[in-house]
Protein backbone atom coordinates (compact mmCIF):
# COMPACT_ATOMS: atom_id res chain seq x y z
CA UNK A 1 0.00 0.00 0.00
CA UNK A 2 1.21 3.51 -0.74
CA UNK A 3 2.46 5.63 2.18
CA UNK A 4 0.77 8.31 4.22
CA UNK A 5 2.29 11.67 3.28
CA UNK A 6 2.30 14.74 5.53
CA UNK A 7 3.26 18.08 3.99
CA UNK A 8 4.64 20.54 6.55
CA UNK A 9 7.10 20.04 9.41
CA UNK A 10 5.54 22.35 12.00
CA UNK A 11 3.68 21.25 15.17
CA UNK A 12 0.58 19.99 13.36
CA UNK A 13 2.59 18.17 10.69
CA UNK A 14 4.97 16.52 13.14
CA UNK A 15 2.11 15.38 15.35
CA UNK A 16 0.13 14.18 12.31
CA UNK A 17 3.08 12.03 11.21
CA UNK A 18 3.57 10.66 14.75
CA UNK A 19 -0.14 9.87 15.07
CA UNK A 20 -0.33 8.29 11.62
CA UNK A 21 2.58 5.93 12.29
CA UNK A 22 1.52 5.18 15.88
CA UNK A 23 -2.00 4.26 14.83
CA UNK A 24 -1.16 2.62 11.48
CA UNK A 25 2.09 0.78 12.17
CA UNK A 26 1.97 -1.26 8.95
CA UNK A 27 2.06 1.82 6.72
CA UNK A 28 5.05 3.94 5.78
CA UNK A 29 4.79 7.63 6.68
CA UNK A 30 6.60 10.44 4.88
CA UNK A 31 6.97 13.89 6.46
CA UNK A 32 7.91 16.49 3.84
CA UNK A 33 9.37 19.84 4.94
CA UNK A 34 10.55 22.54 2.53
CA UNK A 35 13.06 23.95 5.04
CA UNK A 36 16.33 22.54 6.27
CA UNK A 37 14.91 21.48 9.64
CA UNK A 38 11.67 20.62 11.42
CA UNK A 39 9.89 22.95 13.83
CA UNK A 40 11.49 26.22 12.72
CA UNK A 41 8.48 28.35 13.64
CA UNK A 42 7.97 26.55 16.96
CA UNK A 43 11.42 27.62 18.10
CA UNK A 44 10.33 31.26 17.83
CA UNK A 45 7.13 30.91 19.87
CA UNK A 46 6.74 32.07 23.44
CA UNK A 47 9.81 34.27 23.17
CA UNK A 48 11.89 31.20 22.36
CA UNK A 49 10.38 29.21 25.24
CA UNK A 50 7.39 27.66 23.39
CA UNK A 51 4.09 27.99 25.24
CA UNK A 52 3.12 24.46 24.28
CA UNK A 53 -0.43 24.26 25.67
CA UNK A 54 -2.68 25.52 28.48
CA UNK A 55 -3.58 23.47 31.54
CA UNK A 56 -7.36 23.54 31.35
CA UNK A 57 -10.37 21.45 30.38
CA UNK A 58 -11.58 21.32 26.79
CA UNK A 59 -14.68 23.47 27.29
CA UNK A 60 -12.61 26.29 28.78
CA UNK A 61 -9.93 25.89 26.12
CA UNK A 62 -12.50 26.46 23.38
CA UNK A 63 -13.42 29.85 24.87
CA UNK A 64 -9.90 31.01 23.96
CA UNK A 65 -10.39 30.11 20.29
CA UNK A 66 -12.62 32.95 19.07
CA UNK A 67 -12.94 31.85 15.46
CA UNK A 68 -14.46 28.40 14.81
CA UNK A 69 -13.51 27.11 18.25
CA UNK A 70 -16.57 24.84 18.38
CA UNK A 71 -15.31 23.08 15.25
CA UNK A 72 -12.46 21.78 17.43
CA UNK A 73 -14.71 20.32 20.14
CA UNK A 74 -14.43 16.73 18.94
CA UNK A 75 -10.73 16.79 18.11
CA UNK A 76 -9.82 18.43 21.44
CA UNK A 77 -11.64 15.59 23.19
CA UNK A 78 -9.63 13.14 21.08
CA UNK A 79 -6.30 14.81 21.89
CA UNK A 80 -6.49 17.86 24.12
CA UNK A 81 -4.34 19.82 26.58
CA UNK A 82 -4.04 16.95 29.10
CA UNK A 83 -2.98 14.55 26.32
CA UNK A 84 -0.38 17.02 25.07
CA UNK A 85 1.05 17.36 28.57
CA UNK A 86 1.14 13.57 28.95
CA UNK A 87 2.85 13.17 25.56
CA UNK A 88 5.77 15.43 26.51
CA UNK A 89 6.06 13.89 29.97
CA UNK A 90 6.39 10.48 28.32
CA UNK A 91 9.04 11.91 25.98
CA UNK A 92 11.11 13.08 28.98
CA UNK A 93 10.38 16.72 28.27
CA UNK A 94 8.74 17.92 31.51
CA UNK A 95 6.51 20.98 31.46
CA UNK A 96 5.83 23.65 34.08
CA UNK A 97 2.76 25.80 34.61
CA UNK A 98 2.86 29.59 34.70
CA UNK A 99 0.15 32.26 34.98
CA UNK A 100 -3.10 31.81 33.03
CA UNK A 101 -2.46 28.06 32.88
CA UNK A 102 0.33 28.48 30.32
CA UNK A 103 2.57 25.41 29.99
CA UNK A 104 6.26 25.74 29.09
CA UNK A 105 9.18 23.30 29.05
CA UNK A 106 10.93 23.29 32.44
CA UNK A 107 14.14 24.16 30.61
CA UNK A 108 12.54 27.32 29.10
CA UNK A 109 13.89 26.16 25.73
CA UNK A 110 11.57 25.75 22.73
CA UNK A 111 14.27 23.57 21.20
CA UNK A 112 13.49 20.88 23.80
CA UNK A 113 9.89 20.67 22.57
CA UNK A 114 11.06 20.31 18.97
CA UNK A 115 13.70 17.77 19.98
CA UNK A 116 11.09 15.65 21.81
CA UNK A 117 8.93 15.53 18.68
CA UNK A 118 11.93 14.69 16.50
CA UNK A 119 12.98 11.89 18.88
CA UNK A 120 9.53 10.34 18.57
CA UNK A 121 9.62 10.70 14.78
CA UNK A 122 12.97 8.89 14.74
CA UNK A 123 11.77 6.16 17.11
CA UNK A 124 8.87 5.45 14.78
CA UNK A 125 11.11 5.35 11.69
CA UNK A 126 9.11 8.03 9.92
CA UNK A 127 10.71 9.07 6.63
CA UNK A 128 11.62 12.76 6.81
CA UNK A 129 12.37 14.68 3.61
CA UNK A 130 14.00 18.07 4.30
CA UNK A 131 14.68 20.81 1.75
CA UNK A 132 11.88 19.19 -0.26
CA UNK A 133 9.59 21.66 -2.02
CA UNK A 134 6.14 20.39 -3.01
CA UNK A 135 5.23 22.00 -6.32
CA UNK A 136 1.76 20.55 -6.66
CA UNK A 137 -0.52 17.67 -5.82
CA UNK A 138 -2.33 15.49 -8.32
CA UNK A 139 -5.38 14.42 -6.33
CA UNK A 140 -6.90 12.41 -9.17
CA UNK A 141 -3.82 10.15 -9.33
CA UNK A 142 -2.94 10.54 -5.61
CA UNK A 143 0.52 11.96 -6.27
CA UNK A 144 2.62 14.55 -4.43
CA UNK A 145 4.78 16.34 -6.99
CA UNK A 146 8.19 17.54 -5.83
CA UNK A 147 10.81 19.29 -7.95
CA UNK A 148 12.66 16.04 -8.73
CA UNK A 149 10.16 13.24 -8.09
CA UNK A 150 6.52 12.21 -7.75
CA UNK A 151 5.46 10.27 -4.66
CA UNK A 152 2.20 8.28 -4.64
CA UNK A 153 0.14 8.41 -1.46
CA UNK A 154 -2.56 6.37 0.22
CA UNK A 155 -3.62 9.40 2.25
CA UNK A 156 -2.37 13.00 2.23
CA UNK A 157 -2.32 15.35 5.22
CA UNK A 158 -1.79 19.05 4.47
CA UNK A 159 -0.17 20.81 7.43
CA UNK A 160 1.51 23.74 5.71
CA UNK A 161 0.43 26.53 8.08
CA UNK A 162 -0.82 30.00 7.15
CA UNK A 163 1.13 32.92 5.71
CA UNK A 164 2.69 34.48 8.81
CA UNK A 165 6.48 34.39 9.18
CA UNK A 166 7.03 33.25 5.58
CA UNK A 167 10.76 32.88 6.24
CA UNK A 168 9.87 29.80 8.29
CA UNK A 169 8.17 28.17 5.29
CA UNK A 170 4.57 29.35 5.73
CA UNK A 171 3.99 30.62 2.21
CA UNK A 172 0.33 29.80 1.64
CA UNK A 173 1.05 26.83 -0.62
CA UNK A 174 -1.38 24.67 1.34
CA UNK A 175 -4.19 27.06 0.41
CA UNK A 176 -3.33 26.56 -3.26
CA UNK A 177 -3.36 22.78 -2.84
CA UNK A 178 -6.76 23.03 -1.12
CA UNK A 179 -8.14 25.21 -3.92
CA UNK A 180 -6.95 22.70 -6.49
CA UNK A 181 -9.30 20.07 -5.03
CA UNK A 182 -12.23 22.47 -4.81
CA UNK A 183 -11.93 23.98 -1.34
CA UNK A 184 -12.86 27.56 -0.51
CA UNK A 185 -10.22 29.74 1.17
CA UNK A 186 -11.62 32.46 3.41
CA UNK A 187 -10.06 35.92 3.43
CA UNK A 188 -6.58 35.93 4.97
CA UNK A 189 -5.90 38.69 7.51
CA UNK A 190 -3.29 38.99 10.29
CA UNK A 191 -4.26 37.82 13.77
CA UNK A 192 -2.68 38.02 17.22
CA UNK A 193 -0.97 41.17 16.03
CA UNK A 194 0.14 44.37 17.87
CA UNK A 195 -2.06 47.47 17.66
CA UNK A 196 -1.11 50.86 16.20
CA UNK A 197 -2.30 54.16 17.68
CA UNK A 198 -1.81 57.81 16.72
CA UNK A 199 -2.23 59.19 20.23
CA UNK A 200 0.07 62.10 21.09
CA UNK A 201 1.63 60.26 24.03
CA UNK A 202 2.51 57.38 21.67
CA UNK A 203 4.24 59.68 19.18
CA UNK A 204 6.08 61.46 21.96
CA UNK A 205 7.00 58.10 23.53
CA UNK A 206 5.90 59.38 26.93
CA UNK A 207 4.84 55.95 28.19
CA UNK A 208 6.96 53.78 25.90
CA UNK A 209 8.23 50.60 27.55
CA UNK A 210 5.73 50.49 30.41
CA UNK A 211 4.41 46.97 30.98
CA UNK A 212 1.47 45.85 33.10
CA UNK A 213 0.25 42.56 34.57
CA UNK A 214 -3.42 41.64 34.19
CA UNK A 215 -4.93 44.93 33.13
CA UNK A 216 -8.29 45.04 31.35
CA UNK A 217 -8.42 46.22 27.75
CA UNK A 218 -11.92 47.13 26.59
CA UNK A 219 -12.77 47.21 22.88
CA UNK A 220 -15.76 49.47 22.13
CA UNK A 221 -18.37 48.63 19.51
CA UNK A 222 -19.47 52.26 19.50
CA UNK A 223 -18.97 55.27 21.76
CA UNK A 224 -20.55 53.61 24.79
CA UNK A 225 -21.01 49.88 24.21
CA UNK A 226 -18.14 47.49 24.97
CA UNK A 227 -17.73 44.68 22.43
CA UNK A 228 -15.07 42.70 24.33
CA UNK A 229 -13.04 43.02 27.53
CA UNK A 230 -9.76 41.13 27.79
CA UNK A 231 -7.76 40.92 31.01
CA UNK A 232 -4.11 40.01 30.54
CA UNK A 233 -0.64 41.53 30.34
CA UNK A 234 -0.09 44.68 28.25
CA UNK A 235 2.89 46.64 26.90
CA UNK A 236 2.89 50.26 25.72
CA UNK A 237 5.28 50.60 22.78
CA UNK A 238 6.58 53.28 20.40
CA UNK A 239 3.76 52.43 17.96
CA UNK A 240 0.85 51.55 20.26
CA UNK A 241 0.03 48.44 22.26
CA UNK A 242 1.45 44.93 22.41
CA UNK A 243 1.43 42.01 24.83
CA UNK A 244 -1.23 39.29 25.22
CA UNK A 245 -4.14 41.66 25.91
CA UNK A 246 -3.47 43.67 22.74
CA UNK A 247 -2.83 40.57 20.62
CA UNK A 248 -6.12 39.00 21.72
CA UNK A 249 -8.00 42.27 21.18
CA UNK A 250 -6.67 42.45 17.62
CA UNK A 251 -9.13 39.76 16.51
CA UNK A 252 -12.12 41.97 17.38
CA UNK A 253 -10.47 45.22 16.29
CA UNK A 254 -9.60 43.82 12.86
CA UNK A 255 -13.18 42.62 12.44
CA UNK A 256 -14.40 46.16 13.10
CA UNK A 257 -11.75 47.77 10.88
CA UNK A 258 -12.74 45.40 8.06
CA UNK A 259 -16.38 46.42 8.46
CA UNK A 260 -16.06 50.20 8.34
CA UNK A 261 -12.37 51.20 8.18
CA UNK A 262 -12.65 53.82 10.93
CA UNK A 263 -10.53 53.97 14.09
CA UNK A 264 -11.64 51.72 16.93
CA UNK A 265 -12.05 53.07 20.44
CA UNK A 266 -10.43 51.12 23.27
CA UNK A 267 -9.88 51.86 26.95
CA UNK A 268 -7.54 50.46 29.59
CA UNK A 269 -8.41 49.74 33.20
CA UNK A 270 -4.98 49.62 34.84
CA UNK A 271 -6.39 48.33 38.15
CA UNK A 272 -9.34 46.04 37.35
CA UNK A 273 -9.34 44.44 40.81
CA UNK A 274 -9.85 47.80 42.55
CA UNK A 275 -12.99 49.88 42.02
CA UNK A 276 -12.97 53.64 41.48
CA UNK A 277 -14.80 54.06 44.80
CA UNK A 278 -12.06 52.11 46.57
CA UNK A 279 -9.39 54.28 44.94
CA UNK A 280 -11.15 57.50 45.87
CA UNK A 281 -11.60 56.27 49.44
CA UNK A 282 -7.94 55.29 49.80
CA UNK A 283 -6.69 58.92 49.95
CA UNK A 284 -3.36 58.80 51.84
CA UNK A 285 -2.96 55.11 51.09
CA UNK A 286 -2.93 55.53 47.32
CA UNK A 287 0.85 55.26 46.92
CA UNK A 288 0.88 51.96 48.78
CA UNK A 289 -2.02 50.72 46.66
CA UNK A 290 -0.21 51.68 43.45
CA UNK A 291 2.90 49.89 44.64
CA UNK A 292 0.90 46.78 45.54
CA UNK A 293 -0.56 46.65 42.02
CA UNK A 294 2.72 47.52 40.28
CA UNK A 295 1.45 50.79 38.83
CA UNK A 296 4.53 52.72 37.63
CA UNK A 297 5.07 56.29 38.85
CA UNK A 298 5.60 57.45 35.26
CA UNK A 299 2.03 56.48 34.44
CA UNK A 300 0.60 58.23 37.51
CA UNK A 301 2.58 61.41 36.77
CA UNK A 302 1.33 61.39 33.18
CA UNK A 303 -2.30 60.84 34.20
CA UNK A 304 -2.06 63.69 36.73
CA UNK A 305 -0.76 65.97 33.96
CA UNK A 306 -3.72 65.01 31.75
CA UNK A 307 -6.59 65.39 34.22
CA UNK A 308 -7.01 66.50 37.81
CA UNK A 309 -9.38 63.53 38.22
CA UNK A 310 -6.57 61.14 37.30
CA UNK A 311 -8.10 58.20 39.18
CA UNK A 312 -10.91 58.02 36.62
CA UNK A 313 -8.28 57.88 33.87
CA UNK A 314 -6.53 55.09 35.74
CA UNK A 315 -9.76 53.07 35.53
CA UNK A 316 -10.76 54.15 32.02
CA UNK A 317 -7.87 55.36 29.89
CA UNK A 318 -9.15 55.99 26.32
CA UNK A 319 -7.22 55.37 23.11
CA UNK A 320 -8.03 54.91 19.44
CA UNK A 321 -6.56 52.16 17.26
CA UNK A 322 -6.45 52.83 13.54
CA UNK A 323 -4.56 49.80 12.25
CA UNK A 324 -2.30 46.90 13.26
CA UNK A 325 1.31 46.02 12.53
CA UNK A 326 0.11 43.63 9.81
CA UNK A 327 1.37 40.24 8.67
CA UNK A 328 5.09 40.96 9.30
CA UNK A 329 4.33 41.19 13.04
CA UNK A 330 1.38 38.74 13.25
CA UNK A 331 1.66 35.48 15.14
CA UNK A 332 -1.30 33.82 13.41
CA UNK A 333 -3.19 33.85 10.11
CA UNK A 334 -6.92 34.51 10.43
CA UNK A 335 -8.46 32.67 7.49
CA UNK A 336 -7.75 29.53 5.50
CA UNK A 337 -9.55 26.40 4.33
CA UNK A 338 -13.16 26.88 5.36
CA UNK A 339 -14.06 24.46 8.14
CA UNK A 340 -17.50 23.82 6.59
CA UNK A 341 -15.68 21.62 4.09
CA UNK A 342 -13.76 19.57 6.68
CA UNK A 343 -15.14 16.76 8.86
CA UNK A 344 -14.58 17.98 12.45
CA UNK A 345 -14.34 14.41 13.80
CA UNK A 346 -11.64 13.25 11.38
CA UNK A 347 -10.09 16.38 9.75
CA UNK A 348 -10.79 14.75 6.37
CA UNK A 349 -11.77 16.87 3.39
CA UNK A 350 -15.44 16.57 2.46
CA UNK A 351 -14.32 17.05 -1.14
CA UNK A 352 -11.77 14.24 -1.18
CA UNK A 353 -11.70 11.48 1.49
CA UNK A 354 -7.99 10.82 0.88
CA UNK A 355 -6.94 14.33 1.94
CA UNK A 356 -6.95 15.84 5.43
CA UNK A 357 -6.04 19.23 6.85
CA UNK A 358 -4.62 20.22 10.22
CA UNK A 359 -3.23 23.26 11.97
CA UNK A 360 -3.14 26.84 10.79
CA UNK A 361 -3.89 26.05 7.13
CA UNK A 362 -7.54 25.87 8.27
CA UNK A 363 -9.75 28.86 9.08
CA UNK A 364 -9.21 28.70 12.85
CA UNK A 365 -7.94 31.53 15.01
CA UNK A 366 -6.88 31.03 18.63
CA UNK A 367 -5.36 33.38 21.16
CA UNK A 368 -1.71 33.30 22.09
CA UNK A 369 -1.15 31.52 25.39
CA UNK A 370 -0.69 28.00 24.05
CA UNK A 371 -4.02 27.74 22.23
CA UNK A 372 -2.74 27.85 18.65
CA UNK A 373 -0.19 25.11 19.31
CA UNK A 374 -2.84 23.12 21.19
CA UNK A 375 -5.07 23.38 18.12
CA UNK A 376 -2.17 22.33 15.89
CA UNK A 377 -1.28 19.26 17.97
CA UNK A 378 -4.92 18.27 18.41
CA UNK A 379 -5.91 18.51 14.76
CA UNK A 380 -2.64 16.91 13.69
CA UNK A 381 -3.18 13.93 15.96
CA UNK A 382 -6.80 13.55 14.78
CA UNK A 383 -5.79 13.77 11.11
CA UNK A 384 -3.13 11.08 11.56
CA UNK A 385 -5.54 8.83 13.43
CA UNK A 386 -8.34 9.02 10.86
CA UNK A 387 -6.74 8.32 7.49
CA UNK A 388 -8.64 6.65 4.66
CA UNK A 389 -7.56 3.06 3.96
CA UNK A 390 -10.11 2.19 1.25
Amino acid sequence: MNPIIVIGGGPSGMMAAISAKTNHKNLDVFLIERGKQLGTKMKLTGGGRCNVTANMEVDECITYIPKNGKFLYSTLHTFGPKDIMAFFAKMNCPLKEEDHGRMFPVSNKAQDIVDALIRRIQELNINVLLNAYVKDIDASHKLVILEDQKIPYQHLIIATGGITLPQTGSDGSGHLFAKSVGHEITKLIPAEVPLVSNEKFIHEKTLQGLSFKDVSLMVYKNETKVKKTITHDLLITHFGLSGPAALRASFYILEMLEEKDTPVKVAIDFMPKVSLNQLEAAKDGLDDLFKEHNIPKRLIDFLKSEDTNYLKLLKNFPMTIYTTRGFPAAFVTNGGVTVKEIDPKTMRSKMNPFISFCGEVMDINAYTGGFNITSAFSTGYTAGLNISLD
